[in-house]
């Protein structure tokens, strides 16, 4: 990204480029960011916005097309599918054109998916700029709301960042919507502090689950049916909570299993596939439960499936037991 501002601010661009990857907040952000570099003005005719099904022959005839009082002309193309299988004669036509795209064209693409095999990803990485948006990692994001918050007049600090990302869903849009919504809360004030992200963000699923899994863990029957009334308050499904607790137990055991073994935190959050903030919790939580535990809990919620989808006991009255029984088992 920093290559990428360079670009920018030099006005030494490349003749193509590629977004693509699964953080749709940072395409967004870049894709925007570039069409107004490249045609400050929106000029409609020097800013084509091609369909995604687009043959190569018309995207090779706009791109060769001059552009009107103006440096640039930008081709734009989004989800093209031709960085994936299925348009090989369209991709391998363009793929042999990147090379020959004049001086006076840039062509932006941005994907959801991209075959890094394929010859026209190739023919682009070389020619031009390739960009793959992925989420942050956890440094990069606390600094990024931080200095979100700096360039609207607020402060937050370090532990107050850590703090927010624990509480809500780690994508970038969520995270920018909560931040917009704490610095409108602070008002004239200057500091967002943790008492203001418990007030006014959002809780996760995963957060509310991790919450009551913590009142299960501590045989608080009485917090973690209020917390799971809670959830079908607003209309969550019992069958979610379920396997939701299901897949708590799940990680317990892997994450117990794994740190037994002096797996570091970092390689278990990467062999399941899971983010650095909820493996920490899944340590925490399987700390204080045997093994023999952990394997009960998740018996009890297959047998819980089984007795709803049977017909024997209605779905939020089974859960309900269930998280009780859990209760009292880890007591």
């Amino acid at each position: 990204m920093k290559e990428l501002n360079q670009h920018i601010k030099s006005g030494n661009f490349a003749p193509v480029y590629l977004l693509h990857g699964t953080e749709g907040f940072l395409l967004r952000h870049w894709q925007k960011k570039l069409v107004e570099t490249f045609v400050p003005d929106s000029n409609p005719f020097n800013l084509e916005n091609l369909d995604a099904k687009t043959s190569a022959s018309d995207i090779i005839s706009s791109a060769e097309t001059l552009p009107f009082m103006s440096d640039f002309r930008l081709i734009f193309l989004k989800n093209t599918g031709l960085f994936e299988a299925g348009r090989k004669d369209d991709s391998e036509t363009l793929a042999g054109y990147i090379p020959d795209i004049p001086e006076t064209t840039i062509i932006l693409f941005v994907e959801e998916k991209v075959d890094k095999r394929g010859r026209l990803y190739k023919r682009v990485k070389d020619a031009g700029f390739v960009l793959e948006a992925t989420t942050p990692k956890e440094a990069e994001l606390w600094e990024w709301a931080i200095k979100m918050c700096a360039s609207r007049g607020k402060n937050m600090s370090l532990a107050t960042a850590k703090h927010m990302m624990q509480s809500t869903t780690i994508d970038m849009q969520s995270l920018h919507n909560e931040l917009e919504k704490l610095i409108a809360h602070a008002g004239n004030g200057t500091e967002i502090t943790t008492s203001d992200v418990d007030a006014v963000c959002t809780k996760s699923l995963d957060v509310k689950i991790f919450s009551m899994m913590d009142a299960v863990g501590a045989g608080n029957a009485k917090a973690a049916v209020r917390m799971y009334q809670d959830l079908m308050t607003l209309k969550e499904s019992p069958f979610m909570v379920l396997s939701m607790i299901a897949r708590q137990y799940r990680f317990y055991i892997q994450c117990s299993y794994l740190v037994s073994k002096k797996t570091p935190s970092k390689e278990i959050a990467s062999k399941l596939s899971l983010h650095p903030f909820a493996v920490e919790n899944f340590i925490k939580g399987s700390r204080n439960l045997s093994q023999q535990t952990m394997l009960s809990a998740l018996n009890q919620c297959l047998e819980t499936d089984f007795a709803i989808k049977s017909g024997h006991i209605q779905d939020v009255t089974a859960v309900e037991m269930l998280i009780v029984k859990l209760c009292t088992k880890n007591t």
